[in-house]
């Protein structure tokens, strides 16, 4: 699923900008923490999150931007859905409007954005041949 956005995109561990009604009311109760890509009813603006390969540490993209991760999980947010704005600084914030897309595979993160650009933010190690994480689109 594309995650569209007005604003732009929030990338890093959502714990640190969704709200509690969609962080726990809707992704953790109704969700059950789960994987995937995820429309937020009656915000009309879907957010996609996977698990990392070993849960919470420091992850780096492959162009040096450092991701804490303090809930075992990376996703793509769009900026309409962020209400924590404290937590911004724990991520990258690509403030290009459009469709991005976020597919996560063996613990491997692939984030194709608007402007181009497609990050990959590995979180496990290059000989690591387990697959943690489902893949999905």
């Amino acid at each position: 699923m594309d995650i569209r956005s007005n604003n732009g995109f929030y990338i890093g561990d959502i714990c640190y900008v969704l709200g509690d009604d969609v962080y726990d009311n809707f992704w953790g109760d109704q969700k059950d923490f789960a994987d995937g890509a995820f429309e937020v009813p009656g915000r009309g603006f879907a957010f996609a999150v996977g698990s990392t390969a070993y849960g919470d540490g420091v992850y780096a993209d492959d162009e040096g931007h450092e991701y804490p991760v303090d809930a075992g999980v990376i996703g793509l947010v769009p900026l309409e859905l962020v209400e924590k704005t404290d937590g911004l600084d724990y991520g990258t914030v690509v403030r290009t409007p459009g469709r991005a897309s976020l597919v996560c595979d063996g613990g491997v993160f692939s984030i194709d954005l608007p402007d181009g650009r497609t990050l990959r933010i590995n979180t496990c190690d290059e000989s690591d041949e387990s697959d943690e994480c489902s893949v999905y689109e």
